[in-house]
């Protein structure tokens, strides 16, 4: 059946519903952080300071949520891909949903210990004090303050590429593949 994210009726069965609003939770989540991070290098001390609280809080959020995402997907199978896929691009499907669930615990892993080893504790929004997961570590915190970076930026560019996929998918191949993750 044709829709507005499916003109061609193509796209097949759907993400559950609840993969799907981890998907798009998850996604905001990670593009606000990351420009939350970018935005703060030239903010004034205390301003950086609570925006890298906020930074610091949905980081282990994303994480939290990328735990839920990753188990719930043990559970429920996602749906194939329209049979009209390429078949070069099925597996580095595989690939790039690998990479972004390495990357979903891996980022917010690095800043935790980042923040441990620099013996700044990660305070959740005013609820709570985050345990810290290494002991203070001057030559360790700054080692995964460079891997954070890294870490983020090689995040940065993933999720471009596949917004720009998805778009593609959509707007030039009409694949109508953004349906299956359509919260609407």
């Amino acid at each position: 059946m044709a829709t507005l994210a499916d003109p061609a009726g193509t796209a097949g069965p759907r993400y559950t519903k609840v993969a799907i609003w981890l998907h798009w939770l998850i996604g905001l989540a990670v593009i606000a952080n990351i420009g939350l991070a970018m935005l703060t290098e030239d903010m004034q001390r205390e301003t950086h300071r609570a925006a890298m609280d906020i930074h610091k809080a949905l980081g282990i959020t994303i994480l939290a949520l990328t735990i839920v995402r990753i188990l719930w997907r043990l559970g429920h199978k996602p749906p194939p891909l329209p049979a009209a896929t390429p078949a070069w691009q099925r597996p580095l499907s595989k690939v790039v949903h690998f990479l972004f669930y390495a990357l979903l615990i891996l980022l917010p892993l690095s800043g935790w210990v980042w923040m441990s080893a620099a013996d700044r504790p990660i305070d959740f929004f005013g609820l709570a004090t985050i345990p810290t997961i290494a002991q203070p570590n001057k030559g360790l915190a700054d080692v995964m303050h460079d891997r954070h970076e890294v870490l983020g930026l090689t995040m940065l560019a993933l999720a471009a590429i596949h917004i720009l996929a998805a778009l593609k998918h959509q707007f030039v191949d009409r694949t109508g593949l953004i349906g299956r993750m359509n919260p609407f």
